[in-house]
């Protein structure tokens, strides 16, 4: 009767934890890409720059980010090692300073990143549909990258499984395919201001914007070895 008892409760316990720690991821999600979108624009009204994106673009954003990414990060799956973790009061806020502090540094990487890619390509003087395109892609990549850091607050993805949830796998995939419609479909082309980008352009893009990703596999090795 005892065994029949606490495993059940152990169990409920264990799923009680996952779902607010993947609340805090989303959150976490969440908040970095719309600091990051905010300051994006606020930065290059202050710098006398033309708006990076625009309004079909942020709205596409808009999307993703509340999307099936984000919403594929409230189901993954349950962390065996989550029942090592001390019980946290009912009282403790869930956005911390540690949490905001991971916001913040991803935020920044994203505007950082995003805004150089703009001003590299604004090296004319003149806005283009490619100088936007590039920026607007670029920014979507750094959320896909972004969304798969917070698949975990302390733990990497290889120790996870980049394939262990199939919802984020789908709902990225599905991004993706979506976001290459926009720049290379004529009829979405019109409707977003988008032109379509060379392979060398995406290569680099890729390569620029997996950094938020690894800039937190690095913090979570550090946290990790410090532990």
């Amino acid at each position: 009767m005892l065994w029949c008892g606490v495993v059940p409760c152990r169990a409920a316990v264990e799923e009680g934890k996952c779902i607010y720690y993947n609340i805090r991821n989303f959150v976490r999600f969440q908040l970095s890409t719309s600091i990051a979108a905010l300051t994006l624009i606020a930065v290059s009204t202050l710098l006398g720059l033309p708006n990076p994106l625009n309004a079909m673009q942020i709205l596409w954003i808009n999307i993703i980010m509340d999307g099936p990414p984000a919403q594929s990060l409230g189901v993954e799956l349950v962390d065996r090692d989550v029942m090592t973790r001390p019980p946290r009061r009912a009282l403790d806020p869930m956005i911390t300073l540690s949490l905001l502090w991971k916001v913040v540094l991803a935020a920044l990487i994203i505007v950082s990143g995003t805004l150089w890619v703009f001003w590299r390509e604004m090296q004319d003087n003149l806005i283009t549909p490619r100088d936007t395109t590039m920026t607007f892609t670029c920014f979507v990549l750094f959320d896909m990258f972004n969304a798969l850091s917070c698949r975990s607050e302390d733990k990497s993805v290889f120790s996870i499984g980049f394939l262990s949830n199939h919802m984020f796998l789908y709902a990225v995939g599905a991004s993706l395919v979506g976001q290459l419609l926009v720049v290379y479909f004529p009829p979405l082309q019109a409707v977003f201001q988008t032109e379509a980008l060379f392979l060398s352009d995406l290569v680099f893009l890729l390569g620029l914007t997996c950094t938020v990703w690894l800039v937190d596999e690095v913090r979570k090795l550090i946290a990790r070895t410090a532990a």
